[in-house]
């Protein structure tokens, strides 16, 4: 199930990328034999006169062939005989696509869910199971006082466990549950030797619907955030600070779907598409040979008026998709040794 989920969410993710090349490319008039999903023989074809459309047995990956790509091709209307403006927005609009995805899914999850406001009074929202006060403490009790001081805001419940506790391993706290007080004996759960001890409780929170300029200002922050923190997570792959050992692909990518699907929630799994969507998006645009950020390297040389030979253009995109292939397959190993420990 773990995988049939996954490859779901990243057949979404790479039907958008190769959507957008493809719907780019009928804008510019450029002939499309075929459009797939997944590599290798093909599981289910439909050829409408015009473009086969395709389903292959390798669940990963997909393509566009957009004719007169290949070198010396004299198609008409055919991609190289294209400008570099037109060949440019072809190869930018699949990374286009999958960031419009992840922000439309953003949107969708930001006026659904709304914003959290936390209750300024004292009612306990969530008690975190590891900590001891999850064994006398509930959700919506209210803290009336702690250790003789009396309690009326969530603030103050910090700054009176914070109070000389830090040898403490017990409070005296007097709650309401269910309209009733009660005197309970809460233990104090300690982190670290430097740091006060806590009890362990989340405020409550009430959720509000965002208006519309509201909603959409927070929908582009969190992209933002997550585009910049993909952004890093490449700047460490690349400066050494990620080992190679902890480069994870596609059986990883199984791994989290299904970690996220068995936690009940498919909010995740909708956070999951959007964070996979960016992923991808990010990933092809890198200058690397093969991928559409190689390719539209050597289109902005164009425009600037270098003319690189399309023969050795197309040499060094063969040895890029070797060196990805080789990349998918470590990155597999990686993920099945970290999987089952060997």
């Amino acid at each position: 199930m773990d995988i049939i989920i996954a490859l779901l969410l990243l057949g979404v993710i790479i039907f958008i990328h190769e959507l957008g090349h493809f719907l780019a490319a009928r804008f510019f008039k450029m002939p499309v034999s075929e459009f797939a999903i997944g590599m290798g023989p093909e599981l289910y074809s439909y050829y409408n006169g015009r473009t086969l459309y395709s389903i292959r047995v390798i669940p990963i990956g997909g393509f566009v062939n957009i004719d007169g790509m290949e070198v010396g091709s004299k198609v008409e209307n055919g991609f190289n005989s294209k400008s570099p403006f037109a060949r440019f927005i072809v190869l930018f609009a699949g990374v286009f696509m999958n960031f419009m995805l992840a922000l439309l899914v953003i949107l969708g999850i930001t006026f659904t869910s709304g914003k959290a406001i936390q209750n300024t009074n004292p009612v306990i929202g969530n008690v975190i199971k590891e900590a001891k006060a999850s064994t006398v403490l509930k959700e919506k009790d209210i803290i009336k006082e702690i250790d003789g001081t009396k309690i009326s805001t969530w603030s103050q419940i910090g700054e009176t466990i914070s109070k000389d506790s830090k040898e403490r391993e017990k409070l005296n706290v007097v709650i309401e549950r269910e309209g009733k007080e009660l005197n309970l004996l809460v233990p104090l759960t300690k982190i670290s030797d430097d740091k006060a001890p806590m009890m362990g409780i989340i405020p409550e929170y009430k959720f509000e619907k965002y208006g519309l300029i509201d909603g959409v200002k927070q929908s582009f922050k969190i992209f933002i955030g997550v585009f910049e923190d993909t952004l890093g997570g490449v700047k460490m792959l690349i400066t050494g600070k990620v080992k190679a050992k902890d480069i994870s692909g596609p059986v990883g990518i199984v791994k989290v779907v299904g970690d996220a699907s068995r936690s009940g929630s498919s909010g995740i799994l909708i956070w999951l598409l959007a964070i996979l969507s960016i992923n991808v998006g990010i990933f092809n645009l890198l200058p690397f040979p093969a991928l559409d950020g190689g390719r539209i390297i050597f289109v902005i040389l164009e425009l600037v008026g270098i003319k690189v030979d399309k023969k050795l253009e197309e040499r060094v995109h063969t040895i890029g998709m070797i060196m990805l292939f080789g990349l998918i397959i470590f990155a597999t190993a990686n993920d099945i040794f970290n999987i089952f420990k060997f």
